[in-house]
């Protein structure tokens, strides 16, 4: 792909005459007699043949070059689903760059707790349930083992455990937007939240400097992330030190020795820009066939599309690009992320695309508290990090590529970076492997090789009516140097592949290596796979079990636990039983012939088919909610159901009113076993709530701490004692009055509703 550099109105000006060169005419709207014959057409012009390039990252070489690419990408974009409108279907679903900016923050790391002993996390205290050694995942609920911050409806709880067993209410700080995540490093905490741009006050310094009032009409994007990093060395005083608001949303985020790499996705709105067909009068008369309504169509689509190209004319590229407005107090200092040469943008040569995925480097350990902006111009992305390799995964193409291109196969973009310089993150290569990538789980770095689970197959492409099988691979990667360009590249070194045809992956994990995979159509095969040599990776054995699991965790070399749904018809094994959820363990020590040991059915109450609704567990989606805690052998996972009843009293007045359940079910967990141990019932936070509507009491995360569990939900927090299963001690979050835009918290301790 060469790259040429035209300014952006010349650029513009050339699009619309090819594209009305395409469409036919030069004049899209015609009063003569001859544009109302219905046996005429519009020839709107066929989809661009796009390129598959090379996944490689290549840096924008100035800002007109970025300028002319994305206004490509979006005009062509938006041609494409006016050709659709046109056909009447609708689709539903569908140090490389250095921008440091530094910012003074004094940060002290000051020890949390005189205790003489200090708690060490895996030891005395479990923590967030990562997918890889030493990398710590941000989420809504974390400890350091003399205190629990809690995210929840707005505001950020924080409890002092003196000693474990105990429970103490420190602090409860409002944090603007919604609350989704953070992270924890010593006294530094950073919590991620969602603002709605429609929520921010139309006179506060950030609306105007989104362009609330000026040339921009509207907001640049509906969503921005924001970073309130804070001092909490004071539990019972938290200190905000800065606010950060990122256009674009929340991804995720990783931590290793206090450098965090946040990830954010942005489309930037455009205004006036249009993708359905404006209906003439009469459209819908009774005496217009059908061949005149698609020449109708083809004249809206024509207008659209000359609309749109004037649109991205007079629409300038700093407008376009993500932006991050740093509060302090009033002021709001706005970072335009285009920098001087737009060299902190990339993308995949011969890409179209029109959305940016931003890594944010934050150095918690620094005494001037900065931040890296680097910025991919590509698709949604999945994030995989080891303590040395960040990866980004993204669609090779999204799903207006395959619009007139059906022989386009799908592909998965992958991009590796080099963060084991706490400061900064640096591009390293790049490689496109066939088929698309489920999760975060089907993505590794292990001894310098990158290693991925794919589904290929036209399953993604709604329009055909007899799409390419699927099938399953594992591919293997690693970095090499190009002799002839110098740069490190990502080559595929090996592969296995005919893995489950016509089934797509469900879960995958890599440990060391091996590679377990589970895939599902009816039944749930587990698929064990050999990568001692990542030249030759090998199938070794495969298990048929009834039912599927959703998440897969390593106990050993010998043994695997994984969380599923069972079927729903234990003689044939078919469907899925959605009022359990199924643990299984699995024997691997024969890694040629894995064994199921144990299939346990878990549930809140004794008797699902009471009425019961169906029961969910979050942990069979979100591997945080999984707290497996291996000094004990223990597993605990959060239980969820509810059921109607109605009735009638003694005077004739019908009721009704909902029951619901929620609990944290402990499991004793063996290599030779699996046995409930013992329930948390968080049950009581509902009672007597006539806002449960408007809010979820379900128990989403937990904490093992000594001899005790800490049991999280909405409406408290419990702790239970592991061999007696008797409280301890609690707190409860009530929610004394609540509507859809205040949330008015009151407090009350064990201690407090023991003196009432």
């Amino acid at each position: 792909m060469v790259r040429i550099k035209p300014s952006s109105k010349t650029v513009l000006a050339l699009m619309m005459v090819t594209l009305m060169t395409m469409s036919g005419c030069t004049g899209l709207v015609d009063n003569d007699e001859d544009s109302n014959d219905p046996k005429t057409t519009l020839d709107l012009g066929e989809p661009i043949m796009r390129s598959t390039g090379a996944p490689e990252l290549i840096k924008y070489s100035d800002c007109d070059e970025l300028e002319f690419a994305l206004k490509l990408s979006i005009e062509e974009e938006t041609r494409t689903s006016l050709l659709q409108a046109v056909e009447e279907l609708y689709y539903w679903g569908g140090g490389w760059m250095e921008d440091d900016m530094e910012m003074a923050a004094d940060s002290s790391s000051s020890s949390p707790s005189s205790s003489p002993t200090p708690r060490k996390q895996g030891t005395d205290f479990s923590g967030t349930n990562n997918q890889e050694q030493g990398v710590d995942e941000a989420d809504f609920v974390k400890t350091d083992g003399y205190h629990i911050y809690f995210l929840d409806s707005g505001l950020l709880h924080i409890m002092d455990v003196p000693e474990f067993g105990e429970l103490e209410h420190s602090s409860t700080t409002k944090i603007e937007g919604s609350p989704v995540a953070m992270m924890l490093n010593e006294d530094t905490l950073v919590v991620v939240s969602t603002v709605s741009s429609w929520n921010i006050n139309s006179e506060d310094p950030l609306a105007k400097s989104m362009g609330w009032g000026g040339d921009w009409y509207g907001w640049r994007t509906s969503i921005l992330t924001k970073f309130t990093v804070l001092d909490v060395s004071d539990s019972s005083d938290p200190e905000v030190n800065r606010e950060l608001y990122i256009e674009g949303s929340y991804l995720t985020a990783r931590e290793v020795d206090g450098s965090v790499r946040a990830v954010t996705h942005a489309w930037m709105d455009i205004p006036g820009l249009q993708t359905w067909l404006n209906y003439p009068d009469g459209y819908w008369d009774s005496d217009v066939d059908e061949e005149e309504r698609r020449y109708m169509r083809e004249v809206a689509a024509s207008e659209a599309i000359a609309n749109n190209i004037e649109v991205l004319d007079e629409i300038s590229l700093e407008e376009m690009l993500p932006q991050v407005h740093e509060r302090f107090g009033d002021q709001i200092i706005t970072h335009h992320m285009n920098g001087k040469d737009c060299s902190d943008f990339a993308s995949p040569e011969g890409a179209m695309n029109r959305g940016y995925t931003s890594i944010f480097t934050l150095d918690l350990n620094s005494e001037d508290f900065e931040f890296e902006a680097d910025h991919i111009v590509g698709n949604w992305p999945q994030v995989y990090a080891s303590q040395d390799t960040l990866i980004i995964t993204e669609n090779a193409w999204d799903w207006w590529w395959f619009w007139g291109n059906d022989d386009l196969d799908e592909g998965t973009n992958i991009h590796t970076f080099d963060i084991s310089d706490p400061s900064t993150t640096t591009y390293s290569g790049s490689a496109r492997v066939e088929g698309t990538i489920q999760n975060q789980f089907s993505i590794s770095e292990y001894e310098g090789v990158v290693r991925v689970a794919t589904t290929t197959g036209q399953w993604g492409r709604w329009w055909l009516e007899d799409p390419e099988l699927m099938e399953n691979h594992v591919i293997c990667l690693t970095h090499t140097l190009d002799e002839n360009s110098e740069k490190n590249g990502l080559t595929e070194i090996g592969r296995v592949d005919g893995i489950a045809y016509n089934e797509s992956i469900w879960s995958a994990r890599f440990v060391e290596d091996r590679a377990y995979i589970v895939t599902f159509e009816n039944m749930d095969p587990l698929w064990t796979i050999n990568l001692s040599d990542p030249t030759s990776p090998r199938v070794m054995g495969e298990l048929e079990v009834p039912g599927v699991s959703t998440y897969i965790h390593p106990l050993s070399n010998n043994s695997i636990l994984t969380i599923g749904l069972g079927p729903a018809d234990e003689e044939t094994g078919l469907g899925l039983d959605w009022g359990h959820t199924r643990l299984s363990l699995f024997d691997v020590s024969n890694f040629s012939d894995p064994r199921l040991t144990q299939a346990l059915s878990v549930s809140p109450v004794q008797n699902p088919e009471d009425g019961w609704s169906w029961a969910w567990s979050e942990a069979t989606w979100e591997h945080k909610a999984f707290q497996y805690w291996e000094p004990k052998g223990m597993l605990a996972i959060p239980m969820n159901t509810y059921r109607y009843d109605s009735y009638y009293d003694d005077s004739g007045r019908y009721h009704y009113e909902y029951e619901w359940i929620s609990k944290l079910m402990i499991v004793n967990v063996t290599e030779e076993g699996l046995e409930i141990h013992g329930e948390v019932n968080h049950s009581q936070f509902y009672e007597n709530d006539e806002d449960r509507w408007w809010s979820s009491y379900n128990i989403r995360r937990s904490i093992f701490m000594g001899e005790y569990i800490y049991a999280i939900s909405h409406g408290g927090i419990t702790v239970t004692h592991l061999d007696s299963l008797e409280e301890s001690d609690s707190h409860q979050f009530q929610i004394s009055n609540q509507s859809n835009q205040d949330v008015v918290y009151s407090e009350e301790s064990e201690d407090d509703k023991n003196e009432g």
